[in-house]
């Protein structure tokens, strides 16, 4: 680690250490690491959208804000990463703080009234190698800046405008990352129509551009960990049944980044449409998800060719989650066209843990295991290459050195807790390709080293994760990963990466 970085750490703590003594605020009841999720667990939840009941000797799970327009929201007062998902309803007092009277401005009724809140967020990234040597001056050591700006109006239950200004900026990079730089535009604006069903439930309609994650955000995510989230516009409708199934049903198109002010819009090359259900009544005790959505794209690069690329993707997900263990796997086939040949591709991925609740810092021993499917013979007619739509990129770490294709991995790790607000997680990711006949995909643009001769490992990766919770607002993330390569990976021109990152960031 560099005398530059280790000052950066040194400043930042020490200011999050005044912060935290300027701000008496009891930090939330759980922590988690991982920033490309649904609902950040250090901001009130998890991502399942509906949690089963607890068992008999199961402690009572702490329900997460819903990912779907008109599901349930988060704990009262309690910061989300969806910004939409937060529960600003109770009305405060009038000696309330600003900074409380902001989130609960009434407009002649408790039930119409206006939300206005923003966040901050400052992001240190040091890369060695980003793109393992595939170009040159590959290193670079940028800082980012995400400002936003939202405002939420409530007119009843049943109708909700919500908007988000943000700027985005990148300085000392080394090379331009275009989600990373977006001067002042829009980032969401939509309504919400709800239609009350009686004891049915109710749907939601959704018409406008909105952050859009499904299930538990690893294959069609938010892209947290760069400045420009994955955002969308179209029309979403959505049925809840509460505690029972929600069906969300979709027909989008991915937002064109463009780098000036207010010059964003639809990207017309690509459609998103499909339908997801979630249910914790299908199986007693378990979330259960099922899905179907299809991607066109005008274009796509994958190491067999380039052209356009149809692919439908069928998913089933259980997930679990109790006082001591823990469980999410989801399977995905994809079937369609790409360049004339007929897709024939799969994803299969897994997180499982134990959580030692009683001991001190409450260890948790886990595993993460994941396959994505390569091209097993070329020139074939078939393509057995998977692509992720809108993939959680940090699901193999933080420094998203492999796109989610012809990959498999094994992350055993353990996280610590030494303080009810910080957690710590360690462990090494063994990589290697699924067939030897494809490429190795590096980076969010899937550049790829050529399809070598021998062994299918790729290497591994050391990961070093940290996150503290310094106040309810206030939260601090540190990120270490050194890859190491496998001898057939650099004899082929591939090289080491190391990458650090330290993020802090500020939600009001």
């Amino acid at each position: 680690m560099t005398r530059f970085n280790l000052a950066c750490l040194a400043g930042i703590v020490a200011t999050a250490t005044m912060v935290q003594t300027a701000h008496a605020e009891a930090p939330p009841p759980s922590l988690g690491t991982g920033t490309d999720v649904p609902s950040d667990p250090m901001f009130g939840g998890t991502s399942a959208a509906i949690r089963p009941a607890p068992r008999d000797g199961d402690k009572k799970p702490v329900l997460p804000a819903s990912n779907q327009p008109g599901g349930r929201l988060g704990a009262p007062g309690t910061y989300q990463i969806m910004r939409w998902a937060e529960d600003w309803s109770r009305p405060v007092s009038s000696d309330a703080p600003l900074t409380a009277k902001m989130k609960h401005i009434s407009l002649g009724r408790d039930d119409i009234y206006l939300t206005l809140g923003g966040g901050l967020r400052l992001y240190y990234t040091d890369w060695s190698h980003a793109y393992l040597g595939q170009r040159a001056n590959d290193s670079d050591r940028p800082l980012q800046t995400r400002a936003r700006l939202n405002a939420d109006l409530h007119i009843t239950q049943y109708v909700r405008a919500f908007i988000e200004l943000g700027d985005n900026r990148e300085y000392g990079e080394n090379f331009t990352t275009g989600p990373n730089v977006d001067r002042f535009d829009i980032q969401q604006a939509f309504v919400d129509l709800t239609v009350p069903l009686g004891k049915a439930g109710q749907i939601t309609f959704r018409p406008g551009r909105y952050e859009m994650p499904l299930g538990n955000g690893k294959l069609m995510g938010v892209r947290e960990g760069l400045n420009m989230r994955l955002s969308y516009q179209g029309f979403r409708a959505t049925y809840i049944l509460p505690g029972k199934i929600s069906i969300d049903a979709f027909d989008v198109r991915p937002i064109n980044i463009k780098p000036g002010t207010f010059d964003d819009g639809p990207n017309h090359t690509s459609i998103y449409r499909g339908i997801y259900a979630s249910s914790a009544a299908l199986v007693p005790g378990l979330t259960t998800d099922l899905y179907f959505y299809q991607v066109n794209r005008d274009t796509a690069t994958l190491y067999t060719g380039k052209g356009a690329d149809t692919r439908q993707n069928w998913g089933a997900r259980i997930a679990r989650k109790t006082k001591h263990y823990d469980l999410d796997l989801e399977g995905n086939l994809q079937r369609g066209h790409f360049v004339g040949q007929q897709i024939d591709a799969y994803a299969v991925m897994l997180d499982a843990g134990y959580t030692f609740a009683e001991q001190t810092w409450t260890p948790r021993l886990g595993v993460r295991a994941n396959i994505f499917s390569g091209d097993g013979k070329a020139n074939d007619g078939k393509a057995g290459t998977f692509w992720a739509a809108s993939p959680r990129l940090p699901l193999i770490s933080e420094a998203a050195f492999f796109a989610l294709s012809n990959l498999m991995d094994v992350y055993p790790m353990v996280t610590v807790k030494p303080r009810k607000d910080l957690a710590i997680t360690v462990g090494p990711d063994f990589l290697w390709r699924n067939s030897t006949a494809d490429g190795i995909y590096i980076g969010p643009a899937g550049a790829t080293l050529k399809a070598y001769d021998g062994s299918r490992a790729i290497g591994t990766d050391l990961n070093l994760e940290a996150t503290w919770q310094a106040t309810k607002s206030v939260q601090f993330r540190l990120y270490e990963t050194y890859f190491s390569g496998t001898r057939s990976m650099k004899a082929d021109g591939g090289r080491n990466g190391n990458y650090f990152g330290l993020l802090g960031e500020l939600r009001f």
